[in-house]
C-alpha cells in the first residue's frame, strides 16, 4: 500500500515539468505504464484531495463556528445559576408539619423530593427543629439553606422576617376562587358534607381521600382520621376537639331479655357488646417488627392471606424500618395499608446484612438488590478492603439516590477478626 501511494504522488508531481505542464497526450501514455495497483492508487489519492478541499470549502463559507470559550465560560464557571434563579422564584415563611405539595413546588422543591416527604410524614414524622428537617434523605443541604430562614415551627409566623414574592407568578393560594375562611365546628367525619369540610380548611386533595374511605367503611373514633392520607399531623391536631362521632352501641339481644326478667333471683346481669368493640385495635399498639399473623388480622380489613404476605416480605427484608414498607409487600392493596397505618409503631429492624462478610449469592436474596447490584458490591469489596459506614457504601456507583435510602438501614458494618474474605 505503501508503494502505491509513492508512486501516486510520484505521478501526480512528474506531470509537471520546469518548461510547464506535460501534454494530455504524455499523462495518458504515462498512467498506463503503471501497474492496475498504482492506477487504483492514484484515483484514490485524487478522490480524496478531492473531498478534502470540499470538507474545507463548506467549512469556511457555510457553517458556523460557534460560540467562543470566552461566551460560555460564565456557563462553566457557574453550571448551576439557571438552577439557583428558578428556585428563588417564591419564597415564603413555611411549617414543615403543615405544608402542601403546591406549596413545596412553590418554594423550589423537587416533585421526587416532595413524595419522599410527604410519605415520611404520613407515618406521624413531628417537626420541631431544622436538623428534625434536614433528617429526610430527600431534603437536600442546597434546599435547607434556600429556604432556612423562612421555617417557622409554629402557627404564628414572624411579622419580621422578610417575605419575597415573586410578582410575576401569583401564588397558589391566590388562585382559589371564592375561598372562605377557615371555620372550626363540630362535626362528625362519617356525616360532614364537602363544603363544611372545605369550611374547615381541608384541601381539595384530602377531602377526596377523606370522602373515599368513608365509602368503604366508618370512622370509629376521633383517632381514626388522622390516618387520612395527607392529613397534616399540626391540622389533625387543630380539628381534634371538634370531631364529635356519634357512636353506634349494639347490645345482644340475650342482654336486653334479661334485662325485662325481672323475677329471676341471684341472675348475674351481662352486657353483650358488638365484635368489634371486643376486638378493637389500640392505636399504635402493634409493632412491625413483632407483629405475629393473629396480632395482624385484629386490625380491620386483615386476613389470614394478607398477615400472611405481609410477614413474609418483612421475612425476606430483615424486618421494616419504616411503616411505608408495609405498602411495598406485592399484592396488597392501597387501601388496606392506609388501614393498617394508624395501628403500627416502628422499631429497628432485627436483622441486618453483614456487608464485609456476606458472599454475592446471599446478598442477591435481598428484595432491595439485584444479582448484578451485589456482584458489584462484592467486587468493591475486594478491591478496596472492608466497608467503614455509608460514606465508603456511598462509593459504589450503581446505586441511585432513592436505593441508597432503602438499603442504607439494613447494612451492617462490623468485620469479624481474622475472617474476612474479600472475594464474593
Amino acid at each position: 500500500m505503501t508503494n502505491v501511494v509513492f508512486n501516486a504522488t510520484k505521478f501526480i508531481f512528474s506531470t509537471v515539468r520546469n518548461d510547464g505542464y506535460k501534454s494530455f497526450k504524455e499523462l495518458r501514455e504515462a498512467f498506463h505504464n503503471y501497474t492496475r495497483a498504482e492506477r487504483n492508487g492514484i484515483f484514490v489519492l485524487l478522490v480524496l484531495i478531492f473531498l478534502i478541499g470540499t470538507y474545507k470549502l463548506i467549512k469556511n463559507f457555510y457553517w458556523d463556528s460557534g460560540p467562543s470559550f470566552e461566551e460560555i465560560s460564565h456557563l462553566i464557571e457557574d453550571p448551576v445559576k439557571e438552577e439557583v434563579v428558578a428556585d428563588e422564584l417564591s419564597l415564603f415563611e413555611f411549617d414543615p408539619n403543615s405544608v402542601s405539595k403546591e406549596e413545596m413546588l412553590q418554594l423550589g422543591f423537587k416533585e421526587k423530593a416532595i413524595k419522599t416527604f410527604m410519605n415520611y410524614r404520613a407515618t406521624g414524622a413531628n417537626f420541631k427543629t431544622i436538623a428534625d428537617f434536614e433528617r429526610v434523605y430527600s431534603i437536600s443541604e442546597k434546599d435547607i439553606k434556600r429556604v432556612g430562614d423562612y421555617i417557622r415551627f409554629d402557627k404564628q409566623k414572624s411579622k419580621s422576617a422578610p417575605i419575597k414574592m415573586d410578582v410575576s407568578k401569583p401564588s397558589i393560594k391566590s388562585n382559589r376562587k371564592n375561598a372562605e375562611p377557615t371555620l372550626l365546628f363540630d362535626f362528625d367525619p362519617n356525616t360532614v358534607s364537602e363544603i363544611d369540610l372545605e369550611r374547615l380548611g381541608l384541601s381539595q386533595r384530602v377531602i377526596k381521600t377523606m370522602l373515599k374511605f368513608r365509602s368503604r367503611g366508618k370512622f370509629r373514633k376521633a383517632k381514626d382520621v388522622s390516618k387520612i392520607y395527607g392529613l397534616s399531623a399540626s391540622k389533625f391536631e387543630e380539628l381534634l376537639p371538634y370531631i364529635k362521632i356519634k357512636q353506634d352501641t349494639k347490645v345482644a339481644y340475650g342482654a336486653k331479655k334479661h334485662e325485662r326478667d325481672t323475677s329471676r333471683k341471684f341472675v348475674k346481669k351481662t352486657v353483650y357488646t358488638s365484635k368489634y368493640e371486643k376486638d378493637t385495635v389500640a392505636y399504635k399498639s402493634i409493632d412491625i417488627n413483632k407483629a405475629t399473623n393473629e396480632e395482624w388480622q385484629r386490625i380491620d380489613g386483615i386476613g389470614p392471606t394478607y398477615a400472611k404476605m405481609i410477614n413474609r416480605f418483612r421475612g425476606k427484608l430483615g424486618g421494616f424500618y419504616s411503616a411505608i414498607q408495609i405498602g411495598e409487600t406485592f399484592g396488597l392493596p392501597d387501601s388496606v395499608y392506609q388501614k393498617i397505618l394508624p395501628y403500627v409503631k416502628e422499631s429497628t429492624p432485627p436483622f441486618k446484612i453483614p456487608i464485609n462478610l456476606i458472599l454475592t449469592d446471599s446478598l442477591a436474596r435481598h428484595p432491595y438488590l439485584t444479582w448484578k447490584q451485589a456482584k458489584v458490591v462484592a467486587n468493591y469489596r475486594g478491591q478496596h478492603g472492608p466497608y467503614k459506614g455509608a460514606g465508603d457504601f456511598k462509593k459504589v456507583r450503581i446505586f441511585d439516590t432513592e436505593q441508597l435510602e432503602r438499603i442504607t438501614p439494613y447494612l451492617d458494618y462490623r468485620v469479624a477478626v481474622d475472617t474476612f474474605n474479600h472475594g464474593g
